[in-house]
């Protein structure tokens, strides 16, 4: 007979640990995910506007309302009177621009400014469309400026004190740029609004050149010396009709 197997006895018998059921951690992480979103969400809002530029396209607005309101009621803003370099300037061709009174162009530019300063919250955007907007008006005002030096040979005190105002916005703004933007997407950011700046003023200089608008361009030497002369011997017209 052969021999038995011993048995072991029960205490020492090997005893499998049983695992436990897996665990699923997705939930958790999905709302640890949802809330990291939310709190991103909460960092790229602005929870106050942007009081200086508010405050300085404010300063814009009531400057260049106060030319647009004079202009209407046909009075003459101060240190502006007949004859003198700022009344040259507002009364060339450079004074209004598609039929509307150039400081009103001003004035909507500004006022954008404003809206943008009090109401666009989220930090992107905001700063986006607050550089693009001040970049515009300041490429017209430099525009004006040049002009007005070079061509009119006159300054106005109301034009150089809204372009001053107007580069003190956009260096606010470019100061105030985000931190965390990429400096690559920056370049591309500033070349594209550059871009845009220059094909909007130019668009303006050719308007002015009399290329989309004869009326708006350049007179005719020949008109404006006979009508130079006509004035200095006091010549009366005299017609008549059938």
């Amino acid at each position: 007979m052969g021999k038995k197997k011993k048995r072991k006895p029960a205490s020492q018998k090997k005893t499998v640990p049983h695992s436990d059921p897996p665990v699923r951690t997705e939930p958790p992480v999905q709302k640890q995910r949802a809330g990291k979103k939310k709190k991103q969400r909460v960092l790229h809002k602005m929870k106050k506007p942007n009081w200086i530029l508010t405050g300085l396209a404010a300063a814009g607005m009531i400057l260049t309302a106060y030319l647009v309101i004079t202009g209407w009621l046909d009075n003459a803003p101060l240190l502006c009177d007949d004859g003198s370099s700022c009344d040259i300037v507002q009364q060339s061709r450079w004074g209004t621009f598609l039929m509307l009174p150039t400081a009103l162009w001003g004035f909507l530019t500004y006022a954008t400014l404003f809206y943008i300063g009090i109401r666009v919250r989220n930090i992107g955007l905001h700063w986006k469309s607050a550089w693009t907007v001040s970049m515009i008006g300041l490429g017209y005002s430099i525009y004006l400026i040049i002009i007005s030096i070079l061509v009119i040979e006159a300054a106005c005190a109301y034009c150089i004190a809204s372009f001053i105002i107007m580069s003190v916005i956009f260096g606010l703004v470019t100061f105030q740029r985000p931190r965390n933007l990429p400096k690559s997407y920056f370049m591309a950011f500033a070349k594209q609004t550059v871009i845009i700046t220059v094909v909007i003023v130019g668009g303006i200089h050719l308007h002015y050149s009399g290329i989309f608008d004869p009326k708006a361009g350049p007179e005719d030497p020949y008109l404006k010396g006979l009508a130079e002369h006509l004035a200095e011997d006091k010549a009366i017209l005299y017609g008549a009709y059938w």
